[in-house]
């Protein structure tokens, strides 16, 4: 199909294409106006059925409410008897859907049965109603109430069916003239635009296709037509026109080509002798030069090139010259590889050494890092028993505190005593109650003493004084209670004792306050040494893992240099393929 589609000519191929395409225009348009004439139709002719209908409603109302038959068939008589008038079926219905009167045309498809009838007014319409869902078959039907009674009710119904028969008759004879006329008008359009066609752009398309034709079997010299024409006819010739100056170019450039290809070809014929014989020498001096080269492969760098003659001195001098800067690159690569190799020698002997240091130093840091943890240990164990010696104070100055009250009471006991020889033997039993505690507050205060250590010693020898003071006491009392008759005179000592006790204990509390405060300025010491200890730890704790990523490098650091000692070695024994003897010696000749 597409193979004959390509084989017709353009004008052909565009009269077809412009006739389809009117086609389809006729058929949208000719749709457009049937429909649109149908529903026109279809109004106007609803419009005077509702009417009709409505004046059936309105003349057999009475004939309805009194259920006469006959009285209502009169209402459509003259639409009965006048087939013209299009009145196909005619029904009246009670308000409650009793069939009054009923009557359907001979012949009609599409009307509706009374069960139909009565089913279609149980949605009881209130105002005019067209049924169009016949219309297929030629007919519409409509539904109109009767005038309301006195009550507001609707007393009836009134169904009747319209044939629609002519009217679509008529819109489809308006339709068939409107296509008639349209294909009329676009048929001589089209026959007057293939005419233009033909002369536009069917006849000099042929004739530009018959120069195309003459081009390709070798016509050049015939011009092309229609040049001057300002449309694509002539573009067409415009460009057709330039190939075939183009095509007389080229064959003029051709002819000019195989000319320069003879000339050419003779030059080559004379040159051949010539590159024959300069392929000889170069053949030669490749011989030349092969060998020189075969003695550099071997490591001889004594070789040099002799005369090659005055077309090859430059090359003979560039390749003696690359021998000779060879030859020193290769001396200066073997003095300098055993410098390297002596220097990554001691450099690896060095480096072993600082990696025996570099262990020394952090197993040193190791133990002084244990050490100082130890240290710190035991000045924060020092601290703490400092605090408890300093707790200790304190409790042994409150019960010094308890004891200088009790020596008050004692004062004030020996002077009642002096008031009342009476209660002598009370006070000396307090006396003696007192001299009690008293021993009892030394003993413990001996004990606290003991447990301060070399702190408490000056307290211990105060609580022994304490405690002979409190034995004597208790002494006395019992001395006092012997001789109760010297009473007088022996409670004026025991008076002046008791005041020398208060001094003395005065004075002990005064030595506790010292004490206590030493010992809290040795606390405050003890912490200001465990804090710079552990600052001085965690110090030596950074050196030690420092001095450890130390000796890490210097470990990779002696790798590197036995590696770069392989290395030079290795560069070493290179060099020494190439064989120096003999280089300041006459130049070898090299045939």
């Amino acid at each position: 199909m597409l193979r004959v589609l390509n084989s017709l000519s353009l004008t052909f191929k565009l009269a077809t294409l412009i006739v389809v395409i009117n086609l389809v225009g006729i058929v949208g348009l000719a749709t457009y106006n049937w429909v649109d004439q149908s529903r026109t139709m279809l109004g106007l002719s609803q419009a005077s059925w509702g009417k009709d209908t409505n004046q059936f409603a309105s003349l057999a109302a009475g004939g309805v409410k009194w259920g006469k038959a006959d009285a209502v068939a009169e209402t459509y008589t003259l639409y009965r008897d006048n087939p013209d008038l299009d009145l196909v079926q005619f029904a009246a219905l009670t308000a409650d859907l009793k069939m009054v009167n009923s009557w359907r045309r001979d012949g009609v498809e599409g009307l509706a049965a009374d069960d139909a009838i009565t089913a279609a007014l149980k949605s009881s319409p209130e105002a005019l109603v067209f049924d169009e869902s016949n219309l297929g078959s030629g007919v519409v039907s409509v539904i109109a109430p009767l005038p309301r009674d006195k009550a507001g009710k609707i007393s009836g119904y009134v169904y009747t069916t319209w044939s629609a028969q002519k009217m679509q008759a008529t819109v489809k004879r308006n339709a068939m003239v409107s296509i008639g006329a349209q294909t009329a008008v676009i048929t001589v359009a089209i026959f007057a635009f293939l005419i233009a066609m033909r002369s536009l752009v069917g006849t000099p398309l042929g004739t530009l296709s018959a120069r195309i034709s003459a081009l390709q079997a070798g016509d050049l010299e015939t011009p092309v037509v229609y040049q001057k024409n300002g449309d694509e006819i002539g573009f067409l010739a415009r460009a057709l026109e330039q190939f075939r100056r183009d095509a007389i170019a080229t064959l003029a450039d051709r002819q000019r080509a195989e000319e320069q290809q003879r000339t050419i070809d003779s030059e080559r014929a004379r040159n051949s002798e010539l590159t024959e014989e300069s392929a000889r020498t170069q053949r030669l001096i490749m011989e030349r030069v092969g060998d020189a080269l075969a003695l550099l492969a071997q490591g001889k760098l004594a070789a040099r090139l002799q005369d090659l003659g005055p077309e090859f001195t430059q090359l003979r001098q560039d390749f003696n010259a690359m021998v000779e800067s060879v030859t020193a690159a290769i001396s200066s690569i073997k003095t300098a590889s055993i410098a390297v190799e002596n220097g990554a020698g001691e450099l690896a002997d060095q480096t072993q050494q600082l990696a025996k240091r570099t262990e020394q130093q952090a197993a040193t840091l190791e133990e002084t890092a244990a050490a100082l943890d130890e240290v710190t240990v035991t000045v924060q164990t020092s601290s703490r028993k400092a605090e408890q010696a300093g707790q200790m104070v304190g409790e042994a100055k409150a019960e010094a505190r308890e004891s200088a009250e009790v020596v008050r009471r004692a004062i004030g006991a020996m002077d009642r005593i002096q008031s009342s020889s009476s209660q002598i033997g009370q006070i000396i039993g307090v006396i003696d109650e007192i001299a009690f505690q008293t021993n009892l507050l030394a003993l413990n205060a001996g004990v606290e003493a003991a447990r301060a250590g070399e702190a408490g010693k000056g307290f211990a020898v105060v609580a022994q004084e304490v405690r002979e003071l409190a034995q004597r006491s208790a002494n006395a009392a019992k001395e006092i209670k012997q001789l109760v008759a010297v009473s007088s005179t022996e409670v004026a000592g025991g008076v002046s004792l008791v005041n020398e006790t208060g001094e003395a204990l005065l004075k002990i509390e005064g030595r506790i306050g010292t004490i206590t405060e030493t010992i809290m300025a040795m606390v405050a010491s003890y912490r200001e040494q465990s804090s710079g200890l552990q600052e001085i730890n965690q110090a030596i704790n950074g050196m030690d893992q420092a001095t450890q990523q130390n000796a890490a490098m210097v470990e990779e650091t002696s790798a590197a240099c036995h590696e770069l000692l392989t290395q030079s070695r290795v560069l070493q024994q290179a060099a020494n393929r190439f064989d120096l003897d003999g280089v300041s010696e006459e130049m070898r000749r090299v045939a």
